[in-house]
């Protein structure tokens, strides 16, 4: 059987995208660190996965690190190395333990002192990390004690220990950390006809603000070294926010995420594609007990309001999808009712957007309990004769102005108390209003009360 295409699931269309940063990607003969740059919920960690496996497909090493599960685990660097490593072909078993090897010797190092090393932290943490162990590590620097010497008996065994520790730290980034770092790269490619790794780090973005800059600040080092390409899928302004958060604003125009990447790339559906993906997922909700049969109540419908909903408002894909889950919780969870599919999403938006949406996109979504409210203050007057407060030329006017099609509905969606015949202002106002809108979002809130919400 053959492969199945990693883009089987690509609604944005993002495959297009993905061939040509392959293109790139295959093109590059030094080392580089990409970005590339998506706001939350805008599909990068589907472009990611899919787009892993086409490089894969195309011949290159490809090792994948999700920060966010390795959030508050321990040492940046460790984490990384430690990605490194299982993505060693395990079938060559020597090349993987000797690997291994090299890579536990800098985790060795534990997890409270790699990156402090590695970014030149206060000294005092240094020495905590090697004060037992310093002059073992600097190895062949042993003519550290004549330098302790030249400074006389007034040197103390902590100044000591800080000569040490920094002279160690210092051979760990410029000599080990560069050498264990290229035993991986070895390991990973042999076999492949592709000499370089590709590494793409995603969710960055959504750990510990401390942890993720630390992850940044932690692998400059690595990101320098030959046989590399690292692909960073991050949120920008998120990403930038924080930064000037923890270290200011930065002088000039220059982007904190400018210290790390050589190139910047944007990930962004087109308005066509997001259009598309959105009425394709409505047409796939369950639609067995429409409210009506006119068109006005069909799915085509609802797909037409999602979509402009979606690009009124401007949410990303992810959110839609939890909108529109809402829904098709709603319609599968009570079988019974009928539901107008267009006014579950109009509400659904509204409920998770937090904010009134304008009834110009949906008018029948005007017709509240409260505004029928204003047009009938005595219901007895509804099969005798025109209202006292509002005309009945004035009802259907507003009737046929705002929702002429609820007065096809089927009878029974009315709810009548007996089988007499009603004025139709005394349809719609008197005795669909006060059930109509209430009914469709108490199945909403009842769902959203099963939903764990996710941020």
């Amino acid at each position: 059987m053959a492969n199945s295409s990693p883009w089987n699931d690509d609604l944005l269309e993002f495959s297009k995208i993905g061939t040509t940063f392959t293109n790139l990607i295959k093109s590059l003969d030094t080392e580089k660190v990409v970005s590339i740059e998506a706001g939350f919920g805008r599909g990068k960690t589907f472009f990611r996965k899919a787009w892993a496996q086409q490089l894969r497909d195309a011949g290159e090493n490809v090792v994948e690190v999700d920060v966010q599960l390795s959030d508050h685990s321990g040492d940046p660097i460790v984490t990384l190395l430690g990605a490194l490593v299982d993505a060693i072909p395990k079938k060559d078993a020597s090349s993987a333990q000797k690997a291994f090897a090299s890579a536990k010797h800098i985790a060795a190092l534990g997890a409270k002192s790699a990156t402090r090393i590695v970014l030149r932290s206060a000294a005092d943490e240094v020495i905590d990390a090697f004060t037992d162990s310093a002059t073992d590590a600097l190895g062949d620097f042993d003519h550290l004690n004549d330098v302790i010497q030249d400074f006389g008996d007034s040197l103390s065994k902590a100044a000591g220990n800080l000569i040490a520790s920094q002279m160690a730290a210092e051979k760990i980034r410029k000599i080990e950390l560069p050498e264990h770092i290229q035993t991986l790269r070895t390991a990973i490619c042999e076999g492949s006809d592709s000499e370089q790794v590709v590494v793409i780090i995603d969710e960055l973005d959504r750990c510990h603000p401390d942890y993720a800059l630390a992850f940044l600040e932690a692998t400059k080092l690595i990101f320098s070294q030959s046989g590399f390409v690292f692909c960073l899928m991050v949120n920008t302004e998120h990403l930038e926010n924080l930064a000037n958060h923890r270290f200011g604003q930065t002088e000039g125009d220059e982007a904190y995420l400018e210290k790390f990447v050589d190139i910047r790339l944007k990930l962004e559906a087109s308005q066509e594609a997001v259009a598309s993906a959105v009425s394709q997922l409505v047409h796939k909700l369950p639609a067995e007990r429409l409210f009506s049969e006119q068109a006005e109540f069909s799915l085509e419908s609802a797909a037409k309001l999602a979509v402009k909903l979606t690009q009124k408002t401007g949410i990303g894909m992810r959110k839609i999808e939890r909108i529109l889950l809402r829904v098709e919780m709603a319609l599968r969870c009570y079988p019974d009712q009928y539901f107008d599919i267009p006014l579950l999403i109009y509400l659904a938006f509204e409920n998770t957007l937090d904010s009134k949406i304008s009834t110009d996109d949906l008018s029948r979504a005007s017709l509240t309990p409260e505004r029928a409210e204003t047009f009938v203050l005595d219901r007895s007057l509804a099969t005798e004769y025109p209202l006292r407060e509002r005309s009945e030329s004035e009802m259907m006017r507003v009737i046929r102005d705002d929702f002429p099609e609820l007065l096809e509905i089927p009878r029974e969606r009315f709810k009548f108390p007996d089988d007499r015949d009603y004025y139709d202002w005394a349809k719609v106002f008197v005795f669909l209003a006060p059930h109509y809108i209430p009914s469709h979002q108490q199945a909403l809130n009842a769902v959203a009360e099963l939903l764990v919400e996710v941020e």
